[in-house]
């Protein structure tokens, strides 16, 4: 159970690792594909490490839930990587619309920094919710009954 928690929550992890790692390097598309591949299938083995490594099952499902919430909440960092990297390498400071193209970029990176914060946010709250509620040992409850002679 364990190694099919390793496939399927290994596969959401590194289907987000991925993601992240395109969406940062997408201003060299000659580079930035190659490491997005190779990304995926590295933390697809993290994943199956994660989950081979825990005690049960569940606690598998628990951790990679728990860092596939991490990855989504990472998600508008990445954007706003790409947008200073393709602020740098794509204005040419020289030209007369230097400034104009500055705007557009700030704008563009604007609105996906934005797109990638709203879905972060709510796969990571999915993710975290389902992952705290995933794999929780249970709780020992003590009874403690008064001395009725304490009178």
């Amino acid at each position: 159970m364990k190694f099919i928690a390793g496939l399927l929550g290994g596969l959401i992890l590194a289907v987000l690792g991925a993601v992240l790692v395109t969406v940062t390097f997408a201003t060299s598309p000659e580079t930035g594909g190659s490491w997005s591949a190779i990304a995926l299938f590295v933390f697809w083995v993290i994943g199956m490490i994660i989950a081979l490594r825990a005690e049960s099952a569940s606690k598998a499902w628990r951790r990679l839930l728990l860092s596939s919430a991490v990855l989504a909440f990472l998600m508008p960092i990445s954007a706003v990587i790409y947008t200073g990297s393709f602020m740098a390498t794509n204005i040419d400071a020289s030209s007369d619309s230097a400034g104009a193209e500055a705007v557009g970029v700030a704008i563009g990176g604007t609105l996906i920094s934005g797109i990638m914060g709203f879905v972060g946010f709510f796969l990571g709250v999915v993710f975290l919710i389902i992952g705290l509620l995933t794999g929780r040992d249970k709780q020992k409850v003590v009874y403690v009954e008064s001395n009725p002679n304490s009178e």
